[in-house]
């Protein structure tokens, strides 16, 4: 009897803590929709004033074990036009344990548990109508204890089509989650496809753009002088381009990526891309890439330059939104102090890598405080760049894949372009500008490649091993680039080329 007793208790006092739970949690919903809100909007406020942007509570309905609210966005119009809002509506079922999360496996205890979508009015009807009838922007949001959320935000598929354009749109989600103070962010998202139909100004043709497989990611953390530090990335599986006169062009396997860190001497930002394939009328070209950095950025004088541009940003709201002679001024002497710190600005590498061979570049650039007895813009330039460095390295059987894909791309028809004659032409064409770049001295022969090489600090040049002033320099460049007179040579080996590969 005793554990027939206790059999039947246990379950009811777990029933029992969870709807005091719930009861309680209710109780919470409106004051903690309240705070997230105003957080929201003091975000909005500080850091996105351009925007225009706020949200604002229009109601909650408290149940026991769920309750409804409803949100409006409303977004600023432009030269007193009337402002844009959006209603969400939300369903929060109450913690510890909502039933959307226990049917879903998951067992852990949270203060609730969203569930948001986008409502139609007179505004979004065109947005429902493209999604068929769907929410086309909705998604779901945990709440946690100790106020850290995570959920995904997702859009339904979209269609649009007006007097001979349209665009396509695949769903899409987001992933996100949000530390409690709301200084840690992470987000991953996909769209696996998207198409774009627009019409050329000039010719009133169609331009065709595909994109397929985007994905970002981001993993931010803010820190006390209010930068998000951390990686963020953006990817394409492919992305096409078709317009009217011109090749069709894909890239293949792109990625852009940005990560932002704490160095030695401030904070230092690189900027990558890869183009795993080009490809021009079907024809492959070679990958390209891309990196970039900036380092000793000092953090202070970078928050001071946000922290005015966000004052003036919030100030020109409803003026004409252009800086005053003062504030211009202002500004500038707030750039100049970035120099205190000694930033480096670098052009890490920029390179073309074809079926044969590889060009490369790279260019450093080292700056300083000016002198303050700098005057003219020479003496002001010559006064802040420290050091200068740049390399370039072509291998010359890269010339011959680019111009062997120039010559194919000439309009014969295919299977026209006879392969010995097209070798013996690019073999020619390298050699033109492979003599060019040589006869001229801005490149010197490194076995099968050309390469240049430039260094420059205090006010002395050494070019390709040649020791110079910098108005020797300057006399040379000047010099070289008017005594070429190659332009027309050029022009008409690139014509023979193209006529000669064609039987």
């Amino acid at each position: 009897m005793k554990k027939t007793a206790l059999a039947i208790a246990i379950p009811l006092a777990v029933v029992g803590i969870a709807v005091a739970g719930a009861w309680y949690t209710g109780s919470r919903v409106e004051q903690e929709i309240t705070r997230g809100i105003e957080q929201a909007n003091t975000l909005l406020k500080t850091d996105a004033p351009d925007l225009g942007m706020s949200v604002s509570l229009l109601g909650v309905e408290r149940g026991l074990l769920s309750s409804s609210a409803r949100y409006q966005v409303t977004i600023a119009g432009d030269d007193g036009e009337a402002p844009t809002t959006l209603v969400f509506t939300d369903r929060l079922e109450h913690g510890p344990f909502p039933a959307s999360r226990l049917a879903a496996g998951k067992l852990a205890p949270v203060m609730a548990q969203s569930h948001f979508a986008l409502e139609q009015s007179e505004f979004t009807a065109p947005l429902f109508a493209a999604a068929a009838g769907k929410a086309p922007i909705s998604g779901e949001l945990a709440i946690h204890y100790d106020q850290r959320q995570e959920g995904v935000f997702e859009s339904a598929a979209l269609q649009f089509a007006q007097d001979g354009e349209s665009l396509r749109l695949s769903p899409a989600t987001v992933n996100f989650s949000v530390s409690g103070d709301r200084k840690d962010v992470r987000a991953d998202g996909q769209l696996a496809e998207a198409d774009l139909v627009f019409l050329d100004a000039q010719s009133g043709q169609p331009v065709h753009v595909e994109l397929r497989g985007v994905g970002i990611a981001g993993d931010k953390k803010e820190n006390t002088n209010g930068f998000a530090l951390g990686p963020s990335s953006v990817s394409l599986t492919s992305l096409r381009v078709k317009a009217p006169g011109s090749p069709e062009v894909e890239l293949r396997q792109t990625v852009g990526e940005e990560v932002l860190k704490q160095g030695e001497k401030g904070l230092d930002q690189t900027l990558s891309y890869r183009v795993g394939q080009v490809v021009v009328q079907g024809q492959e070209i070679g990958g390209l890439k891309l990196d970039t950095s900036l380092r000793n950025l000092d953090e202070g004088t970078l928050k001071s330059i946000k922290d005015t541009y966000n004052q003036y940003g919030m100030s020109s709201v409803g003026d004409t939104g252009e800086l005053t002679p003062e504030q211009e001024e202002a500004l500038k002497g707030q750039f100049l102090q970035l120099l205190n710190s000694s930033p480096k600005l670098a052009l890490d590498e920029l390179s073309l890598q074809t079926a044969h061979g590889v060009a490369k570049v790279s260019l450093a650039v080292d700056l300083r405080k000016p002198d303050q007895a700098a005057q003219s813009p020479d003496e002001m330039a010559r006064s802040v760049l420290e050091s200068l460095k740049a390399n370039l390295k072509v291998d010359k059987a890269v010339i011959g894949d680019v111009v062997a894909l120039q010559a194919s791309l000439g309009g014969a028809p295919a299977g026209s372009v006879d392969p010995v004659a097209l070798k013996q032409q690019t073999d020619a064409m390298t050699d033109l500008f492979s003599g060019m770049a040589l006869q001229s001295e801005w490149a010197v022969l490194d076995g099968n490649s050309l390469s240049s090489s430039l260094a420059y600090a205090d006010d002395k040049v050494k070019f390709n091993g040649k020791d110079m002033t910098t108005d020797e320099f300057v006399a040379f460049a000047m010099g070289s680039v008017q005594g070429l007179g190659l332009g027309g040579d050029a022009a008409g080996a690139e014509e023979e080329l193209q006529e000669e590969s064609v039987e």
